[in-house]
């Protein structure tokens, strides 16, 4: 598994400053605010989430996590998991990517084509993931998931996608690196670099998730890294 992402606690953020501005940041919010149920919860995430009580967000490989007032007498954690592209897609979309060398300059240069997005998508890849791809869970008494809580690290998360498209490209199951040296083999007509250690990997994830599913529960996500991101986020806050 590759080291995670950490993104520092964000300072109270003020006005318009507080909003997605890149199409694919965008897209992102649009997809987890169709996954809400209570429309009032939506506000009150967006005011939470520009308020700075939200600390680190730890991103792994499909799972982000936070905890809402860290170090307070009632802190809590919120999660979010995305369903991971399999290898076999992430090869697709690498291959739109070296058909064209701005696509790849793009790439490196953090950016992400929307032209790209939507040939991977027509070749069937959707690399913006759908309501139905996000999962959440809390530490809270909520009825309904998603929670403020939850959709607070949900909007911390689409601005720092707007910043880096490479934090969404973990969510889906790719580091930077890896997408990187896959499109540049694509281009230059080598092998795919790591394709068969990478899927015997997400084999092995998937028997441990699947091993997970009985074990007793902890913050909501029956997934066996959550103790990991518990232990994470306590050392980095």
């Amino acid at each position: 598994m590759p080291d995670p992402i950490v993104l520092p606690r964000l300072s109270r953020v003020r006005g318009s400053t507080a909003r997605s501005t890149t199409w694919w940041g965008r897209a992102f919010v649009r997809s987890f605010e169709e996954l809400t149920l209570e429309a009032d919860h939506l506000g009150s995430a967006r005011s939470l989430a520009r308020s700075g009580r939200l600390g680190a967000i730890v991103v792994l490989e499909a799972m982000a996590s936070a905890v809402l007032d860290p170090g307070s007498e009632n802190p809590l954690m919120a999660q979010v998991k995305v369903e991971r592209l399999d290898a076999e897609a992430w090869t697709t979309f690498a291959r739109e990517a070296a058909r064209e060398s701005g696509h790849a300059a793009a790439l490196e240069a953090g950016e992400l084509p929307e032209d790209l997005v939507e040939h991977a998508d027509e070749a069937g890849v959707e690399l913006i993931p759908g309501p139905g791809d996000i999962d959440t869970a809390c530490e809270c008494d909520a009825w309904l998931q998603p929670c403020r809580h939850a959709l607070t690290l949900l909007y911390q998360l689409a601005w720092q996608v707007d910043r880096d498209p490479y934090v969404l490209m973990l969510l889906r199951g790719r580091t930077r690196e890896d997408l990187l040296a896959e499109v540049a083999a694509l281009a230059g007509g080598g092998p795919t670099p790591g394709a068969a250690e990478r899927e015997e990997a997400r084999v092995r994830a998937a028997q441990v998730l699947a091993l997970a599913e009985d074990a007793p529960p902890g913050h909501g996500l029956a997934d066996a890294a959550v103790a990991a991101y518990d232990e994470a986020v306590s050392r980095l806050l």
